[in-house]
């Protein structure tokens, strides 16, 4: 299927500001980069202001420990967390399984627009939605059998899967700004948005289609 021209969100992760990470002290990821290769495919790359001398060993450290305090703060921030409705569950349960049982999402959340560690900053501009473990945080409100809130999901819900992948928040928070590192510092190139994006361009053509059949057969 090709990819749509739109897409539904600019940095489907991460803002945060923390002061006073010392250095880059190694932590354990028994995860493997194999691990990350993509099902799926693409979006629009995004600057950051960061040294181009830092290597992906150290974003990757960084990036565990501030994906993991990013969630804390995303949880105090946006108490009030929802299921999945039936609709959503209906239409995500072929591709995501009991995923979407387990998943939480907090609509018109509060959402951080760029992520500081140390002497690292990455500017994620304006984003619709972000992730952080199984919890999907969506700056809108709930609009329910939303066909573009339902493709956002989509989206976000890979990103689910990569986390339990992965197995905690501080494996995904190494691994995914390992790869940003290793892709040029863009998003366009990372794995974990390849995936997300290329799946979303499938399923968007997917759920166009479903929702047509049943609205007509509710006309008839």
């Amino acid at each position: 299927m090709s990819i749509p021209c739109k897409t539904y969100l600019f940095g489907a992760l991460l803002g945060l500001g923390i002061a006073g990470i010392a250095a880059y002290n190694p932590l354990e990821n028994r995860a493997n980069d194999t691990c990350l290769l993509p099902k799926k495919m693409s979006r629009q790359s995004c600057p950051a202001k960061v040294p181009k001398d830092v290597s992906e060993f150290a974003w990757g450290q960084v990036g565990a420990i501030a994906y993991q305090a990013s969630a804390q703060l995303m949880a105090v921030n946006n108490e009030n967390l929802h299921h999945l409705d039936e609709t959503q569950k209906r239409y995500l349960r072929p591709y995501f399984g009991d995923l979407v049982d387990r998943v939480v999402v907090a609509y018109n959340a509060t959402l951080m627009e760029d992520w500081i560690a140390a002497s690292l900053k990455i500017d994620v501009g304006e984003s619709n939605a972000q992730v952080y473990g199984n919890k999907i945080f969506i700056k809108d409100v709930y609009k329910p059998g939303d066909f573009e809130q339902i493709v956002l999901l989509a989206h976000e819900l890979v990103h689910c899967e990569q986390y339990e992948r992965l197995g905690n928040l501080g494996n995904f928070g190494y691994h995914y700004f390992k790869q940003y590192k290793r892709a040029g510092e863009s998003y366009q190139d990372n794995l974990f948005e390849q995936e997300a994006f290329y799946f979303e361009a499938q399923f968007s053509k997917w759920l166009a289609a479903e929702m047509a059949k049943d609205r007509e057969s509710v006309e008839f």
